[in-house]
């Protein structure tokens, strides 16, 4: 699958096993990562557990952020990854292709889409996320962070998922 075979040192297979027990499975590039560079996988750890438990925007908001821009962009296996998690937690295949083409409906609350609009509009035409529309999503009691994080992890499935293809054999 990866032109370096997964070969992770105990105290990543410690962590990947805790993932293992949580997830069912552990995603074939986790491992991958915890080879290369354990500390830098511990770090993605740390941010992913950071946004599950986010302070004020909802964990699944995340995972639809990333199941839109892997759909986007035709990152398979993370679509199918999103995809499972999403559906587990009880949302619907029709819900999901309600974030396929250009009217994207997430089936959160106003102030989850406001925010996830803006995101796509931030990673998608960069120059149209502007002031006016930080100043939008203020009003509806984001803060400057919660912006940033938002935006910053859709962009990271971008880099994520290039990572994931340079690394892969296919």
């Amino acid at each position: 699958m990866f032109m370096i075979e997964p070969n992770p040192n105990s105290e990543m297979k410690v962590l990947l096993r805790g993932i293992r027990q949580k997830l069912g499975h552990v995603p074939p590039h986790f491992e991958l990562f915890a080879t290369i560079n354990p500390t830098r996988f511990k770090m993605f750890l740390e941010e992913i557990n950071y946004l599950t438990s986010h302070p004020h925007i909802e964990s699944d908001f995340f995972t639809f952020l990333r199941y839109t821009v892997a759909s986007d962009n035709g990152f398979t296996y993370c679509i199918n990854l999103n995809k499972a998690f999403l559906l587990a937690k009880g949302y619907t295949l029709e819900q999901l292709q309600a974030l396929e083409g250009t009217k994207k409906v997430l089936p959160l609350d106003e102030r989850h889409q406001a925010l996830f609009d803006a995101v796509m509009t931030a990673l998608y035409e960069p120059k149209d996320f502007t002031a006016t529309v930080i100043d939008a999503l203020k009003i509806l009691d984001w803060t400057d962070a919660d912006i940033l994080d938002a935006v910053d992890h859709g962009a990271f499935l971008f880099r994520f998922s290039k990572v994931i293809k340079a690394y892969s054999k296919d």
